[in-house]
């Protein structure tokens, strides 16, 4: 009489254990190529760190130390001193953020195209130098 084989996993992992490696026996998958999501943040950073200390850190260094200034010397509440410095951070944060950018804005007149007389007379110019070294 046949018997019905029992399949126990058990018995199958710790005879291919060797093969198998270190490790849960499962698919690992493949390895990532793409820049993935540090990558998109990574670009992201690049130009707004540069911002964030231009503008955030130094208008914050200054509001914090209105604040402590105002707790400690005038005892104020810890409440209203971070409104009233919280609101001047943000008015001169952003006032901070406009006038750079309005004196960023580019001026000039560019680079300017010579005229039509000046390009004939230097033409001429060339022609006659050109005749001049034929001749010789």
């Amino acid at each position: 009489m046949r018997q019905k084989y029992i399949f126990y996993h058990d018995h199958y992992y710790h005879t291919l254990k060797g093969q198998i490696g270190p490790g849960i026996p499962v698919f690992h998958g493949v390895r990532q190529r793409g820049g993935g999501l540090g990558s998109v943040l990574g670009g992201i950073a690049k130009y707004a760190i540069p911002l964030v200390m231009k503008y955030i850190f130094s208008h914050g260094k200054e509001a914090a130390i209105r604040t402590i200034t105002d707790i400690a010397g005038n005892g104020d509440s810890v409440k209203t001193a971070l409104k009233r410095n919280s609101l001047g951070f943000i008015n001169n944060m952003s006032a901070g953020i406009l006038t750079s950018a309005s004196q960023s804005l580019q001026s000039g007149k560019g680079v300017s195209r010579r005229s039509k007389t000046q390009a004939i007379k230097v033409q001429r110019k060339q022609k006659s130098i050109k005749s001049i070294k034929k001749q010789n």
